[in-house]
């Protein structure tokens, strides 16, 4: 267990760092286009408006799609693999479910940069505070690749 702590903590620097820069992506993004936009104005409920009903869509898809793709990349780790096999499947879904949480924000923005409704912007942050929260640590990542001792699959 403390050689797989010990490799964890190298990997989890790197994962860290490659989330925090997902995270930035719409942050940037979204600062960007409300510096060009000509007249941002607040409108929460428009019954006429599909592309809230589109945004809203895709926030939910990108939501389901981000924890199922998540959970079926790591049950295919194949419980024999070695500890860098599992940290490289581990980080392969775990970029694949930042990804898919990320594409709704950025979808946001381009719908912001058509309206210029700052709704947009405002669900753009709620998206990153989201994405927040999924941060890994060591104990999730021991717990997720069951690298807690020689104990059977996964259960």
């Amino acid at each position: 267990m403390d050689e797989s702590k010990t490799a964890i903590s190298g990997f989890l620097k790197r994962i860290n760092l490659i989330h925090k820069a997902i995270m930035a992506s719409p942050i940037i993004v979204g600062l960007v286009v409300y510096q060009t936009a000509d007249n941002p104005y607040l409108l929460i409920f428009d019954a006429w408006d599909l592309l809230m009903l589109f945004a809203i869509s895709a926030i939910l898809l990108g939501f389901y799609l981000s924890d199922q793709l998540f959970k079926k990349y790591l049950l295919a780790i194949p419980p024999n693999a070695s500890l860098t096999q599992k940290l490289e499947k581990f980080q392969a879904a775990f970029l694949l479910k930042m990804v898919f949480l990320e594409m709704p924000a950025l979808i946001c923005a381009a719908i912001f940069v058509l309206t210029q409704n700052l709704l947009y912007l405002i669900v753009i942050g709620g998206i990153v505070v989201y994405m927040s929260l999924h941060n890994t640590k060591k104990e999730n990542i021991i717990h997720a690749l069951d690298l807690r001792g020689g104990g059977g699959g996964k259960g």
